[in-house]
């Protein structure tokens, strides 16, 4: 049964009390409110808690918008929704005129207009909406207690922080924080394929890497921040790839998505992985408790600590090594081409084996 209550105390203040409360609202927040709702079948009271509105828009197009149809089918029964470009192959361009072609079945989303939908299914499924941003978190007994800037109080007896790489839940109640890769990206004139990611490889990018992602003005382009001059745009974005952070639990309260570092380095993928991340979250708490989330998150493949060992060994390669780091994919990252590889060159075995994961897990 749902636990919302409303505590009036003396002075006049009024706490609004949940089973769980979710700070943000980008996909991984949204996905969280989307599934914890369905999956309890209405049963738990959940409130997403947004701080964006005229920004939102804007905010969410500073990304690629990319995810795979693997990830779709990790989130059922989510499917595909304001989709720009269907993706059909990837074109990666190495040092030394090395090309490799390959099939990457997938979509770039108009990401803004997705998250409402995703928000209008987990409202539909019960959940509460509301626009705010919060600006304290406090944990009392097992539970918490958040206050917004617009003066509101909200008592949960679980937290779930998704509000981005800069997150008060986590810096709050969690130690650390992710490592960070930023990133420009513009939005150009110049048109590309509708069906293709390229992404160009070189030491300049220090282990990144950059993309060109059809967009419907022309292309969106993007770079490891600082390692190109910056050309005429429509549009500029920077951002922060928050990745290499490996708590997600802490008692009652936990971490998806930016706010738990959960992009893939290698990939720069978020979306699809965060989304994941949140519901994998969802069906444990579902069943009373965090601790399959904790347990079972780490250890999934879209999280592998291959992707952070990977990433950290290409910052080091010159153009000569990368060209031969990629060598035995030429035909592709199929699982033959990986083991081959790792076969001819046990040193570099992690690399590939990251590679091979990243190509199926990473986006």
């Amino acid at each position: 049964m749902r636990s919302w209550s409303r505590s009036v105390f003396p002075g006049g203040s009024d706490i609004e009390n949940h089973d769980v409360l979710v700070v943000g609202a980008g996909p991984a927040g949204a996905a969280a409110a989307f599934f914890l709702s369905y999956l309890s079948e209405g049963k738990l009271d959940v409130l997403s808690l947004e701080k964006l509105e005229e920004r939102y828009d804007r905010y969410h197009h500073m990304c690629g918008e990319a995810m795979s149809e693997r990830a779709f089918e990790r989130l059922s029964p989510l499917m595909p929704e304001a989709v720009t470009f269907k993706i059909r192959r990837a074109v990666e361009h190495w040092p030394g005129d090395v090309t490799i072609e390959t099939e990457a079945q997938g979509y770039v989303l108009d990401r803004p207009a997705f998250l409402r939908r995703l928000r209008k299914r987990a409202a539909k499924e019960g959940c509460h909406l509301e626009q705010g941003t919060a600006v304290s978190v406090t944990k009392e007994g097992n539970g918490y207690l958040v206050r917004t800037r617009e003066g509101n109080e909200h008592r949960c007896k679980w937290l779930v922080g998704a509000d981005g790489w800069n997150s008060l839940v986590r810096r709050t109640l969690f130690t650390g924080g992710p490592r960070l890769l930023w990133a420009e990206q513009y939005v150009l004139e110049t048109k590309t394929e509708n069906d293709t990611m390229h992404f160009h490889y070189d030491e300049r990018y220090r282990g990144g890497y950059r993309w060109v992602f059809p967009h419907t003005r022309g292309s969106r382009v993007g770079f490891t921040r600082g390692t190109e001059p910056r050309p005429l745009a429509l549009e500029r974005h920077v951002r922060a790839i928050p990745y290499d952070y490996r708590e997600v639990v802490k008692g009652n309260a936990c971490l998806v998505g930016d706010a738990g570092g959960q992009a893939n380095p290698i990939t720069f993928g978020g979306i699809g992985i965060g989304m994941s991340a949140a519901r994998n979250m969802a069906g444990s708490l579902v069943k009373g408790s965090l601790s399959g989330y904790a347990h079972n998150w780490p250890r999934s493949p879209c999280v592998s600590p291959l992707y952070v060992d990977a990433f950290d060994a290409l910052r080091g390669m010159d153009n000569a090594a990368l060209r031969r780091s990629v060598r035995p994919f030429v035909k592709g990252y199929g699982r033959a081409a990986a083991l081959r590889a790792a076969v001819s060159d046990r040193e570099s075995r992690r690399l590939y084996r990251a590679y091979y994961l990243a190509a199926k897990w990473g986006w």
